[in-house]
């Protein structure tokens, strides 16, 4: 019986084995069957990285090429050598609701609805190899040998790679996964002229355009060099670095005076122009280790900023929170006023570095979501309250009518407070997917994970996705409840290079041009205001919003460094000439604790609290350098009332009024020292009043303190030798002395009255005294029979 049960397993994986393969390999020379159901994957990543660099068209036209092509690197991420490699493009249906849209942007929109034949890859490929690709497939004609398309639309399309792990079944081993828009066809000898598509209704158009990146700076004061935590900015700042291309791209596609530039409104973090501003003057960076190094992007951030000033001339600019600060988070944590700050003190800096005046009562906040609470604390950041706020549209309690779009008065905030609202479906787009370029899930047609993506990432295909879901936006024309623009607004932290960004503005410039998108500035928008009679909405805020807030510790931990900072304000004296003022000092450090509540670090606590701490020690770093100095050796004090001689020391750029307190200990009383004022950068000796109350050697603490009791450095231990008598002991000495003296006075007094002295010998001769001489002793038999008692 055991023999036929071996045979018969052995049976069973002979004819199990091919059966298997054949589900998941694609042979080279035809396309697979459709999926009978959607399958999906484990969540595991697959041993080839595909890794796209280039697709040409980004958007198929009419008057384009007839063919896509589309180049990249495939690379071996595993142990084990892959032969017999192919690749073919394929594609799905045309999506033709947004629900579509955002499947096919989740990565799980089928992509099998023409399949062409694979192309073999010469070779073979090692482990840690890597080979260029490129496949060119035709637009129009036989699905066989090309995508077959016939009409216009947004299409997913998958780039396909079959290979053979050696010893192994060929399977899907990588895929990447991106929308092709389709804006017209060209025309084909064999499909026929060219298909255009419906003219539609344009649709006013607004462009948000961030320039902003995650925090570096660490605070200074002024005199100090400035400090970076890393030199990542010398790279990005470069015309080929992803800061550099954002502004190259701007300043190349969409030039003062065009209708793109008309639409565009650049928006900027303050923090990231005023960390540039102060790298072109020189800069150091300190490792986490505390090493120091010069900084190398001093000219390439002068020439960045420069760029960026001449392309923001003349259009629209907005002035983020200054480090792009969480303003709901702050207001929760009780730090609303510091949130207004960022705001106010924010567009102050932009215009002041970039010269160009900014949109000053409107806000966008994070996400483009706020609370009531934050609304009604920060409103827009004017002086009224009232502005205008940039929201998602998903950040509005959306009722019975669903919009994306719309300009709209918002309840729960100031009187006047007006809304203008984004398109989720592009900043989703816009976002990419979470997990950036190496993804795991799987569409429902594929059994293989999608290895990677180009949404979301720093490549030039990051705006490929977005591309397609403007596409597809244009394509339905303005919706008819609308009441303003459609408003396309990346994430603040938009992960896009100068080739992703340059192909955007591209594709905005020929919808312009081709009459499915209408200029529209952000600043005419806030200008006019909701229509007149239309209901006041509430804010939504999500759940998943305050999820990703900045930790409730950090803000503590920032509410404590502030009042460290506020210490020093009240203690610090402004003197016409002399040093900084105080303003010029505390304001900056001030705004140094926004930088942990950045957006950056949405999502990401281990950040938050790593900026955190950083900011905490610098600011304790400058708060200790008001300090008492330790001497190098004991003081010595000769005398009782000898006074002590302290130093005190003042690293800040800024005269200090403080409080010198020495804490009395046994042995040593000191008098109440009177306020004493440090000029800037220098130190003074202070003559403190004290009074010895026992010689010897003792440790006092003497301290400095703000005028409201504050600590400011550390305490100094001092070390104390007197040598002279202490007031106790002095007395001691007094009172034995005169005790002597009466004791000496009392036995003279004594002698001279002719009283027996305390040593008479009794029974001893009577007579006058000077019968007595000293020789005068009593004989042996006296003292062996000593006279009687009498009764």
């Amino acid at each position: 019986m055991r023999l036929v049960a071996t045979l018969v397993a052995i049976a069973v994986l002979l004819l199990s084995g091919p059966l298997a393969g054949s589900a998941l390999a694609a042979p080279p020379a035809a396309a697979p069957a459709p999926a009978a159901s959607p399958v999906v994957t484990p969540e595991v990543g697959g041993p080839l990285l595909l890794a796209l660099g280039q697709a040409d068209p980004r958007m198929v036209t009419a008057d384009g090429p007839e063919t896509i092509t589309v180049e990249g690197t495939l690379t071996n991420t595993s142990d084990t050598v892959v032969e017999d490699l192919a690749i073919r493009l394929q594609r799905g249906e045309a999506l033709s609701t947004e629900g579509e849209v955002r499947t096919a942007l989740d990565g799980r929109a089928p992509s099998d609805a023409v399949t062409p034949q694979f192309l073999d890859l010469p070779g073979e490929l090692a482990p840690g190899g890597s080979m260029p690709v490129r496949i060119t497939v035709p637009l129009r004609g036989e699905p066989t040998t090309s995508l077959a398309l016939s009409r216009p639309g947004v299409y997913e399309l998958l780039v396909n790679v079959n290979g053979a792990p050696r010893e192994g079944a060929r399977a899907r081993l990588a895929a990447v996964r991106m929308l092709l828009p389709v804006h017209s066809l060209p025309a084909d000898p064999a499909a026929g002229p060219p298909i255009e598509s419906p003219a539609p209704v344009a649709s006013p158009f607004t462009l948000l355009y961030p320039i902003v990146d995650a925090p570096r700076r660490l605070p200074t004061v002024p005199g100090e060099t400035t400090t970076l935590t890393d030199d990542d900015l010398a790279d990005l700042f470069a015309p080929t670095g992803r800061l550099g291309g954002l502004v190259g791209a701007l300043a190349q596609q969409a030039p003062a005076g065009s209708g793109l530039r008309e639409a565009t409104c650049v928006a900027v973090d303050p923090d990231l122009l005023q960390t540039a501003s102060a790298m072109r003057e020189g800069y150091q960076v300190r490792a986490p280790d505390g090493t120091v190094t010069p900084g190398r992007g001093a000219e390439v951030a002068g020439q960045w900023l420069d760029a960026l000033a001449a392309a923001t001339r003349g259009g629209c600019l907005l002035a983020l929170p200054f480090a792009d600060a969480d303003l709901v988070a702050l207001t929760r944590g009780g730090l609303a006023p510091l949130a207004t700050r960022a705001v106010t003190d924010g567009r102050s800096i932009t215009e002041s570095i970039l010269g160009t005046p900014v949109l000053d009562e409107v806000l966008w906040p994070a996400d483009g979501l706020l609370d009531e609470p934050t609304l009604g604390a920060v409103g827009a950041g004017t002086a009224a309250g009232a502005g205008t706020v940039i929201l998602s549209a998903e950040g509005i309690d959306q009722g019975r009518v669903t919009r994306t779009t719309g300009v709209l008065p918002i309840a729960g905030g100031p009187a006047g407070q007006g809304g203008v609202l984004t398109d989720p479906l592009l900043t989703v787009a816009a976002a990419g997917r979470t997990g950036a370029t190496e993804s795991t899930r799987t569409g429902p047609s594929s059994a293989v994970p999608v290895t990677s993506a180009p949404a979301g990432t720093s490549t030039p295909l990051s705006t490929q996705d977005l591309i397609g879901a403007l596409v597809y936006r244009t394509a339905a024309g303005p919706a008819a409840s609308s009441t303003g623009p459609l408003v396309l607004a990346p994430p603040h932290q938009w992960a896009v290079d100068g080739t992703g960004a340059g192909a955007l503005l591209t594709t905005a410039a020929r919808l312009l041009a081709d009459g499915r998108l209408q200029p529209r500035a952000l600043g005419t928008t806030a200008t006019a205001g909701p229509p007149p009679g239309a209901d006041a909405q509430r804010l939504s805020y999500p759940l998943r919003a305050g999820a990703r807030e900045i930790p409730p510790a950090v803000v503590d931990a920032m509410r404590v460094t502030g009042d460290d900072v506020e210490r020093l304000r009240a203690s610090a004296d402004n003197e016409l000439g002399v040093g900084a003022t105080p303003a010029a000092v505390f304001d900056p450090l001030l705004r140094d604790t926004l930088r942990p509540t950045s957006s950056a670090w949405r999502g990401r606590p281990e950040l938050a609290e790593r900026s955190g701490d950083a900011t905490t020690d610098r600011v304790t770093e400058l708060r200790s350098s008001v300090r008492v100095l330790e001497p190098p050796g004991p003081y010595s004090l000769g005398t009782a009332d000898a006074p002590l001689l302290l130093t005190v020391a003042n690293g800040l750029p800024v005269a200090m009024k403080v409080r010198v307190e020495i804490a009395s200990t046994a042995g040593l009383r000191v008098a109440p020292i009177p306020e004493q004022r440090i000029p800037p950068l220098g130190r003074i000796q202070v003559r403190v009043s004290a009074e010895v109350t026992r010689s010897g050697q003792f440790i006092v603490d003497a301290a400095v303190r703000t005028l409201d009791g504050g600590p400011l450095g550390p305490p100094s231990r001092l070390q104390v030798r007197s040598t002279a008598y202490g007031t106790i002991t002095v007395w001691l000495t007094a009172t034995a002395g005169v005790l002597l003296v009466v004791l000496a006075a009392r036995r003279i007094l004594r002698r001279t009255r002719g009283e027996p002295g305390r040593h008479a010998v009794p029974g001893g001769p009577v007579g006058p005294p000077d019968q007595v001489g000293p020789t005068t002793r009593a004989h042996p038999a006296d003292r062996a029979n000593p006279p009687a008692r009498s009764a």
